[in-house]
């Protein structure tokens, strides 16, 4: 384990992992160390409301099993709809790790691309915050003409 440093997990993580791990082709500290950077990226990009939502679920027993129907057609549509109607934007990928955020009223702004550094990551996030302000004061001055 070069440069690594020894952790504790639970043995109902460590089993999760490995199970998904050898689906994925990925060594147990591979799988850990993707979630792990996937769960930096999603708190990074979520509300702290939804981040309770979602550490509140992730202690749920039956969370295996709204795993499996999520992982259905019918899931990713329910998903999908429940995801439109509480999000004020999501995302897509236009092209390889080329992200855009795409707001309910449809307007898109770009976000990052694979090859972009930390810096230029939050000064995209920036100015998705700025359009949505603006966004806002769009509406707000429409509603009162």
């Amino acid at each position: 384990m070069a440069n690594g440093v020894p952790v504790r997990l639970s043995e109902a993580l460590t089993l999760r992992a490995r199970t998904v791990a050898a689906v994925q082709d990925r060594s147990l500290t591979e799988q850990v160390e993707h979630w792990a950077r996937l769960g930096q990226v999603v708190e990074a990009a979520i509300s702290a409301e939804t981040m309770q939502k979602l550490k509140a679920r992730s202690y749920d027993e039956g969370l295996e099993d709204a795993l499996g129907v999520a992982d259905t057609a019918q899931g990713r549509a329910a998903a999908a709809m429940l995801i439109r109607a509480e999000n004020p934007v999501r995302y897509e990928e236009l092209s390889r790790g080329t992200m855009v955020a795409v707001t309910r009223e449809g307007y898109r702004s770009g976000v990052a691309s694979p090859r972009t550094n930390d810096a230029a990551v939050k000064s995209s996030m920036r100015s998705v915050a700025g359009a949505r302000a603006s966004m806002k004061l769009r509406k707000k001055s429409l509603k009162s003409r």
